[in-house]
């Protein structure tokens, strides 16, 4: 399965809306990044290829995700795309997707961060990207969480990992709907828990997207999901996805 499929999947047959937050979160080394990569490559790739043809933001927290692993996803949603689509004698050649592909990163920007200022810093210059380039329309944040551990130890009053997870994606929240693009972004599933009752105000999260990895098989949203040449999920099986 095609990050086409993936998006269908996830967000059903119009995708998701101007101004939605999207959030995969699950247990390390369940997938998030390679699903978040998925479909970003699934914006990127161009409307005669099933894609949305934006232009996306990454900030970068992970780097997990790097412009030789995107632009291989871009060309397997191309080609997967192609084989589905037109007859064989019609399909692209390997080098007029290679070529598309370039086109679809030219409109890919990576905001790289190494520490907390850098996400606060990657935020503010996010705004005003946005404002000189309309095309944009898709702020992707990878493990929002990653550099908790990192500042923790400098922070004199400490900080919960649930208030430190709240407090970024209320800042790519409100990026968001001020700028009205989407926004999706991967978190460690341990941030999401209010072990201290804190009261703090709920975020608008349209699309919860839960990763699992239970002996060995990975599950997305409750449906087995591998990732053996692509992403490939397994919609057979009776089960809902919410």
């Amino acid at each position: 399965m095609g990050s086409r499929q993936l998006h269908f999947a996830v967000f059903g047959s119009c995708g998701f809306e101007a101004d939605t937050l999207v959030e995969i979160s699950g247990p390390g080394n369940s997938g998030k990044s390679l699903v978040l990569q998925q479909l970003v490559a699934h914006c990127l790739a161009p409307y005669k290829f099933g894609g949305r043809q934006w232009s996306v933001l990454l900030i970068n927290l992970s780097h997990k995700i790097n412009r030789e692993s995107l632009a291989k996803s871009i060309r397997m949603e191309l080609k997967a795309y192609s084989v589905g689509e037109v007859v064989a004698a019609k399909c692209p050649t390997e080098e007029q997707l290679a070529e598309i592909a370039g086109e679809c990163m030219s409109r890919v920007r990576f905001l790289n961060c190494f520490a907390n200022d850098d996400v606060s810093t990657s935020l503010i210059d996010a705004r005003y990207a946005i404002i000189n380039d309309p095309g944009i329309q898709l702020v992707a944040m990878d493990t929002l969480s990653e550099f908790y551990w990192l500042d923790e130890p400098k922070i004199t009053k400490r900080m919960s990992m649930y208030r430190h997870y709240r407090l970024l994606q209320a800042r790519l929240e409100k990026l968001c709907k001020d700028a009205i693009v989407c926004g999706i972004y991967t978190v460690e599933s341990a941030f999401l828990e209010n072990r201290f009752g804190e009261n703090l105000p709920e975020a608008s999260i349209k699309y919860h997207v839960r990763m699992q990895k239970i002996q060995n098989q990975i599950l997305l949203n409750g449906l087995p999901l591998s990732f053996s040449n692509g992403i490939h999920l397994n919609t057979t099986i009776s089960k809902e996805i919410t």
